[in-house]
């Protein structure tokens, strides 16, 4: 029997860790009602040691697109035509 993961709506806050690209879990809130900053958890080899202090947090929405949590995330076009880019690219070349 397999366990599914966690399904996130994009607009839950959520903690991610960047290196394994997964997400850590849902934003805790503190005493005085302002997200809590998760310390950041690596096994150090070889003396190694990681500059990241906390996870970073944000949206799923977000943290899908930035971290690519979900596999490749496919660009967004920029909205140019041919005729933009043409002129460009011949002058490039030139």
């Amino acid at each position: 029997m397999t366990v599914d993961p966690p399904q996130y709506g994009d607009d839950d806050l959520v903690y991610v860790d960047p290196e394994t690209k997964t997400v850590v879990g849902k934003l805790e809130y503190g005493k005085n009602e302002l997200p809590k900053s998760l310390p950041y958890k690596k096994e150090e080899t070889s003396g190694e040691r990681s500059w990241r202090k906390f996870y970073p947090w944000g949206t799923y929405r977000s943290m899908k697109r930035t971290f690519r949590l979900e596999g490749k995330v496919r660009e967004e076009e920029s909205g140019d035509t041919l005729d933009d880019v043409l002129p460009k690219l011949l002058n490039d070349t030139l």
